[in-house]
C-alpha cells in the first residue's frame, strides 16, 4: 500500500468508521474493485479472501492452468490437493512480489 493510501486508511479508521474491505495482497480498498476470491475454487471450498480485480485476475489465471475437469469437485483427491497447492502458491507468489516491490521502494542511498 502506498504512503498516501495508507495515510487515508488510518485517517478513516481514527474517525471510528468500520475499516473497508481491502485486497489482501495490494491493500486496494475501493469497494467497486473488491471481489471475494474462492481460494480453492467454488466447488472445493467456501474459503474466500478479498482481492481487487487485478490481483484476482492474476491468481485466477494461474488456477486456470489446470483444466476444469482437473479442478472440479468430481476430480480425484490428488487433483484437488494439487489445485489447493497451486491456488495457495499463486496467492503467495503475488504477496511475495508485492513485498519485494515495497521493500525496493523503501531503500534509500545512505
Amino acid at each position: 500500500m502506498e504512503k498516501q493510501a495508507y495515510a487515508t486508511y488510518v485517517k478513516r479508521n481514527k474517525k471510528g468508521k468500520k475499516p473497508p474491505m481491502a485486497c489482501c495482497i495490494c491493500g486496494e480498498d475501493h469497494s467497486a474493485t473488491i471481489e471475494n476470491h474462492h481460494v480453492e475454487g467454488k466447488s472445493n471450498s467456501d474459503w474466500t479472501e478479498p482481492l481487487c480485480k487485478n490481483c484476482h485476475a492474476k491468481i485466477t489465471a494461474e488456477q486456470n492452468r489446470l483444466s476444469p475437469k482437473e479442478r472440479s469437485s468430481e476430480s480425484s483427491l490428488q487433483n484437488k490437493r494439487a489445485f489447493g497447492i497451486i491456488s495457495i502458491g499463486a496467492l503467495l507468489k503475488e504477496i511475495g512480489q508485492h513485498l519485494i516491490n515495497l521493500g525496493m521502494g523503501m531503500t534509500v542511498d545512505v
